[in-house]
């Protein structure tokens, strides 16, 4: 430290921009808020255990 000044490394937040300071939230690239959003993103587009889709039905020799 020198003169009494003192710096943080601070980022943008992937998602939304807003100035991220704690040192989690820069590692992850993400605020808490907008991690939270975008993991319940993803396990959106993840399918559900056990559920069919049309694909499923389709035969690879018809395609």
């Amino acid at each position: 430290m020198k003169d009494g000044v003192f710096m943080i490394q601070a980022r943008r937040c992937k998602r939304c921009g807003r100035l991220l300071t704690s040192k989690e939230a820069v590692d992850r690239g993400y605020g808490c808020q907008c991690a939270e959003k975008a993991r319940m993103e993803e396990n959106a587009k993840k399918p559900i255990p056990g559920q069919s889709t049309i694909f499923d039905f389709i035969d690879d020799e018809e395609v």
